[in-house]
C-alpha cells in the first residue's frame, strides 16, 4: 500500500511542475491568471527524489540481509551496480538542476523551456526502470516514457488550472486549446496503455485478474471509463451550460476530472510495484492470488477461466450502463459534483461486479 501512495503522489509531482511549465509558456489571453507559489514548486521539486528513494530503500533492506557491510555500502552499491539505482541517482541530480533552475528563473527568460526539458529526463528516467521497459525492452521503455508524458500533460494542466486558478477569466480561450490537446494527449494514453496491457500480461486479460497485478489493471480500466465520462462532460457539456449561464465555472468539474485522475494515479503506482502476471499459473499456485477475485467471483482460484456472460452478469453490466447515464442526468439537471461522483462509482462497481460474474471455468 505505502508504493500506491508514494508513486501516486511521485506521479501528481511530475503531473504539476509539466503543467506549470506548459502554462508559462502560454500567453495570458489563452489562460487563467495562475499563481503557483514558488515554495510549492520547490516542495514539490524536492519530493520527487524523496517519493523515488523507496523503492531503493527496500531493495537496499533485503541486499544487507546477505552482505556483511552495512546498509550504507549497501546503498552506495545498489547506486553503482543495479539500474533502478543508478536511475534514481540520475533523477536526483535532475531534480537538483530543477531546483536551481526555479531559485533564478525571474533571471530566465526561456526557464519553462529549460523546466520542461529537464522534466523531460525525470520522466524518461523513471520510465526505464518500469515494468514496460524490462518486459519489452525499447518499445517497451518507449511507450512508457510517451504514456507518462500524454498523462503529466494532460493531467497536469487540469490539476494547475482547477486548484491554482484565482479566477475564470479567458476560460474560453483555454478550453478551447486544451480540449484538443486532451484529446491529443488521450489517444496517446490509450494505445500506449494497451500495448503495455497486452506487452506485460500472459494469456488472456480475464485470467490475469486471478492476481493483484491484474485486478489492478481491471480497475484502472474501469476508472478510466469514468475519468472518459467527466472528459465528454468538462470537453461537451459544460460549453452547452455556459450558453444557459455566464456565471457558471467550470472549475470545481476540472478539480472533481482530477480527483479521478489521482485514484488512477494511487492504482497506477500499486501497480508499479507488483510482479506482471507473465506466468499466472505459477504465481497462482505459489498463492499470489488476489483476494478481490476470491471475493467477487464464483469459481475456484486455481482454475483455468475464461469470460462468458450470464443473467446476473449482464444485469450488473446493464445497471453500469444506467448508472453512467444517471452520472450525466445528475450533472445536467442538478450540477453538484459529488452526486456526479457517486453516479460515476456506483457505474464502476456495477461494472466491476458483472465483470466478475461473467468469469466461468474453461
Amino acid at each position: 500500500m505505502i508504493y500506491a501512495i508514494t508513486n501516486g503522489l511521485l506521479y501528481v509531482c511530475f503531473s504539476i511542475l509539466i503543467g506549470t511549465h506548459l502554462l508559462s509558456l502560454l500567453p495570458e489571453e489563452m489562460r487563467m491568471y495562475i499563481k503557483v507559489k514558488k515554495r510549492i514548486l520547490i516542495g514539490v521539486t524536492s519530493a520527487i527524489p524523496i517519493l523515488a528513494v523507496i523503492p531503493i530503500i527496500d531493495l537496499v533492506n533485503t541486499i544487507s540481509k546477505y552482505r556483511v557491510d552495512n546498509g550504507f555500502t549497501s546503498f552506495i552499491y545498489v547506486i553503482k551496480e543495479i539500474e533502478i539505482g543508478r536511475a534514481w541517482f540520475i533523477l536526483l541530480l535532475l531534480s537538483i538542476f530543477h531546483l536551481f533552475i526555479l531559485a533564478i528563473r525571474k533571471h530566465i527568460v526561456i526557464y519553462p523551456v529549460i523546466g520542461l526539458f529537464l522534466m523531460l529526463g525525470i520522466v524518461l528516467t523513471q520510465s526505464v526502470v518500469g515494468h514496460a521497459a524490462s518486459m519489452a525492452s525499447y518499445p517497451g521503455a518507449l511507450s512508457h516514457t510517451i504514456h507518462l508524458l500524454a498523462v503529466c500533460f494532460w493531467a497536469g494542466t487540469l490539476f494547475v488550472v482547477s486548484w491554482f486558478a484565482n479566477d475564470d477569466t479567458h476560460w474560453k480561450s483555454f478550453v478551447n486549446w486544451f480540449s484538443i490537446m486532451a484529446l491529443i494527449c488521450l489517444v496517446f494514453v490509450t494505445f500506449t496503455g494497451l500495448f503495455m496491457s497486452f506487452s506485460l500480461t500472459e494469456g488472456t486479460l480475464v485470467s490475469s485478474w486471478r492476481i493483484p497485478y491484474g485486478q489492478a489493471l481491471l480497475i484502472k480500466h474501469l476508472l478510466y471509463v469514468a475519468l472518459l465520462l467527466f472528459v465528454f462532460i468538462n470537453a461537451v457539456l459544460i460549453n452547452k451550460k455556459i450558453k444557459k449561464s455566464t456565471n457558471f465555472s467550470p472549475k470545481r468539474w476540472w478539480r472533481a476530472e482530477s480527483a479521478i485522475i489521482l485514484l488512477i494515479f494511487s492504482v497506477t503506482g500499486f501497480m508499479s510495484e507488483q510482479e506482471p502476471p507473465l506466468d499466472i499459473e505459477k504465481m497462482v499456485n505459489s498463492g499470489d492470488s488476489s483476494i478481490l477475485f476470491r471475493t467477487f467471483a464464483s469459481v475456484n482460484i486455481g482454475d483455468t477461466v475464461l469470460f462468458s456472460p450470464d443473467f446476473i452478469s449482464i444485469f450488473f453490466i446493464f445497471l453500469s450502463v444506467v448508472f453512467l447515464f444517471s452520472t450525466l442526468f445528475v450533472f445536467w439537471i442538478q450540477e453538484k459534483v459529488i452526486s456526479t461522483l457517486l453516479m460515476s462509482g456506483l457505474a464502476i462497481f456495477s461494472l466491476y461486479v458483472g465483470l466478475m460474474s461473467s468469469v466461468t471455468v474453461f
